[in-house]
């Protein structure tokens, strides 16, 4: 009886300490961006310095071993489409990301086995792509293992791996004007009813050196449609570039008289925009 009791009461209390919630030593993130028009996801769990002596890379992570970047389970990364990583083309979808750190090169690496518990079982052999990239040193460290991106642009960034004082950059770009310019092939193929999208059109193709002369049939439609002072600034900008420069001086007035009760920064731009015309004006009369 008196055994019997004690093995109760031992089950009551570990179901009691199974309900407990404790912070995880190595906390999970997830953590997602947009890099032109492709989705990126990282999965990772964080692993910190705490308190141990400045010696993570070639110390507590060997120097040319593969780690798991990270802690518990491996790293996961998603790309919604592909995506070149320093120059290499990767296939969209999910993988596990190591790397193999060193002291003056890493090779990160994009795994297609998701199953594992860090890098225990890793083949080489299920690698989708293997890059080589050089670490640096940071001045302030990072206390907790990080996994960011920086220097985004229409179509790249950075994928930064931080812990301690090193950090390494993944650069990654995707592919934008062939998908952009198929969707305004498609869309300008058929009746367009609001002025946003002859916007759009039209701006896309003077920010990327576009043919100018179809950027200015659509922005002059978008202002048949809606008479607003950013869409008469954008066609002052394609006729500075056309070479028509009274024109565009007056498609900046217009824009500035617009954008007086609305937006005070486009008043200013226009100005600065008519005083830069009026100088390269009188400079051809010359």
């Amino acid at each position: 009886m008196r055994y019997g009791m004690f093995m109760c009461l031992m089950f009551s209390a570990s179901l009691g300490f199974a309900q407990l919630k404790m912070p995880q030593a190595s906390p999970a993130e997830k953590t997602s961006t947009t890099i032109g028009l492709t989705d990126v996801t990282l999965e990772y769990a964080r692993p910190g310095v705490k308190g141990r002596e400045r010696n993570i890379f070639g110390g507590l992570v060997p120097y040319g071993e593969v780690w798991r970047t990270g802690a518990n389970a491996s790293t996961k990364v998603t790309f919604s489409d592909s995506v070149k990583v320093k120059g290499q083309w990767l296939p969209g979808g999910t993988y596990a990301l190591y790397t193999i750190p060193g002291q003056d090169e890493w090779t990160v690496i994009f795994n297609k086995n998701l199953g594992l518990w860090g890098s225990m079982g890793y083949k080489q052999e299920e690698d989708a792509l293997r890059v080589k990239v050089k670490p640096v040193n940071i001045g302030e460290p990072a206390e907790t293992f990080t996994i960011n991106f920086s220097e985004f642009t229409n179509n790249t960034a950075n994928m930064n791996i931080l812990w301690d004082f090193t950090k390494v950059s993944v650069p990654l770009e995707t592919e934008v004007d062939s998908k952009v310019m198929a969707q305004i092939k498609e869309t300008m193929s058929k009746p367009v009813e609001n002025g946003g999208t002859y916007f759009q059109a039209a701006n896309y193709y003077y920010r990327n050196g576009k043919d100018k002369q179809q950027a200015l049939q659509w922005v002059d439609k978008a202002i048949e449609k809606e008479d607003r002072y950013y869409i008469h600034y954008l066609r002052a900008l394609i006729l500075a570039d056309l070479n028509k420069t009274k024109d565009a001086i007056k498609a900046a007035e217009r824009s500035r008289e617009l954008a007086k009760n609305e937006n005070p920064e486009y008043v200013k731009m226009n100005e600065e925009l008519i005083a830069r015309l009026g100088k390269s004006g009188s400079t051809k009369k010359k």
